[in-house]
């Protein structure tokens, strides 16, 4: 009996992450590790340039290699977004790569810089660094916070549900004459 063909696929993908088989769009990410590294970001493990898998240890059941952190490949956001760790503090980031000569750098970096960051009815995502690639002059990394979309918060209490509305109207109705023109086809995000 033949499995239906979404599952087949899943099985396949399930049988190259058992070989220790990295993707495509994870090579580019294995292939920024050392400078990214270099410049106080880690990522994870199966992006190590000598990875090997942890489940190819004989003490390790290799049926629930889901459980490994390093079997995981990352899908947030295909090949342009991926998780790390901040050396110096272990904080758990997102480096998002986007083009040097970009509007979103431009639009990031202002809605970032003290002055706009300082206003209570700014709530967008902060950006806590920005890397230049030295190699690829219009590549760059945005530096964020891990954030959960929307729907997954894990409101306790009603008002904290409202302070969540409330902060997204807000944003919603930013009044800046300055990011009007910046900005000027933004809409609201479903991130929290």
């Amino acid at each position: 009996m033949s499995l239906p063909p979404g599952l087949a696929e899943l099985a396949a993908i399930r049988e190259e992450i058992l070989a220790g088989k990295r993707f495509k769009d994870e090579e580019i990410w294995i292939s920024y590790q050392p400078f990214l590294l270099s410049r106080g970001y880690k990522l994870r493990p199966r992006y190590s340039p000598d990875w090997q898998p942890s489940w190819k240890d004989a003490a390790i059941d290799s049926t629930k290699t889901h459980l490994y952190e390093d079997a995981i490949a990352s899908q947030v956001g295909g090949a342009d977004i991926m998780d790390a760790r901040r050396v110096t503090d272990n904080l758990h980031v997102v480096l998002k790569k986007v083009k040097t000569s970009s509007e979103e750098l431009q639009i990031a970096q202002f809605l970032s810089s003290p002055a706009v960051s300082s206003d209570p009815r700014n709530h967008s995502v902060p950006i806590f660094d920005v890397i230049h690639h030295p190699e690829e002059e219009d590549l760059s990394f945005l530096v964020m916070p891990v954030l959960l979309r929307v729907d997954e918060l894990p409101f306790r209490r009603m008002g904290e549900f409202a302070e969540a509305v409330r902060q997204y109207l807000t944003v919603a109705h930013y009044p800046s004459q300055y990011l009007q023109r910046l900005i000027p086809h933004a809409g609201s995000t479903i991130y929290a």
